[in-house]
């Protein structure tokens, strides 16, 4: 029970399902360790379990048939995979894929466990559709940048987003390959556009970084 009060803590509706529910849960609650770049699910996975997510961050992403990638949301403690309860109420493979992108830390409630204690729980609802909601309109966030906005200003708002910095010199530790999975293009179109930033004096490339001496400038 020690773990279930400790997850708790994150996922609210578990302090008011009934004691045997909570029992149950706690029994069979399994912690799993996962390494970085660990894939978790793709369209041909089955449904093992409910997963709480006590640590790290997930990465759910769809892709092309050209083998081309796009993150639609990333999850982190606290949060829900969704396409876990997509499987459970539609019995269809998974639209999309997740993988580990910080080493991350999950305890996971065997499926049928969770189709009789938690799935119908109204708390439980009210935390999904709270949370699915989040993501959603994240996911419109993106289609909207990808749909509207230049190369340039979405390759800008990742950098500045990346930078965690208002003023100042700041330092990316990314890939071309990853900014462009993360907006939504090509690795190549991407780094036409890092190299004219850098032409200009807006960046310097690294290996593995992006040096931007003046964020305010971007």
């Amino acid at each position: 029970m020690e773990r279930l009060l400790e997850l708790a803590k994150d996922y609210v509706f578990l302090n008011t399902l009934p004691i045997k529910a909570k029992q149950t849960i706690a029994k069979h609650l399994m912690v799993h360790h996962y390494k970085r770049g660990d894939k978790l699910i793709d369209n041909r996975g089955s449904c093992v379990g409910f997963s709480f997510i006590l640590g790290g961050t997930l990465r759910v992403y769809r892709m092309s048939d050209e083998g081309r990638e796009v993150t639609l949301y990333r999850l982190k403690k606290g949060d829900s995979c969704f396409l876990t309860i997509l499987c459970v109420l539609s019995h269809l493979d998974n639209y999309a894929f997740a993988e580990v992108e910080e080493d991350a830390v999950l305890a996971i409630v065997p499926m049928e466990i969770f189709k009789e204690y938690i799935l119908e729980d109204k708390e439980y609802l009210k935390y999904i559709f709270k949370n699915l909601y989040g993501k959603f309109d994240h996911t419109i966030a993106t289609l909207e940048r990808i749909t509207f906005d230049s190369i340039e200003k979405r390759v800008i708002d990742y950098l500045k987003q990346a930078s965690q910095k208002v003023v100042g010199e700041a330092i990316v530790y990314t890939t071309h390959e990853k900014i462009a999975i993360d907006i939504g293009s090509s690795r190549e179109v991407v780094s036409r556009v890092l190299k004219s930033f850098e032409k200009i004096g807006l960046i310097e490339l690294g290996r593995g970084k992006i040096k931007i001496p003046e964020i305010e400038k971007l």
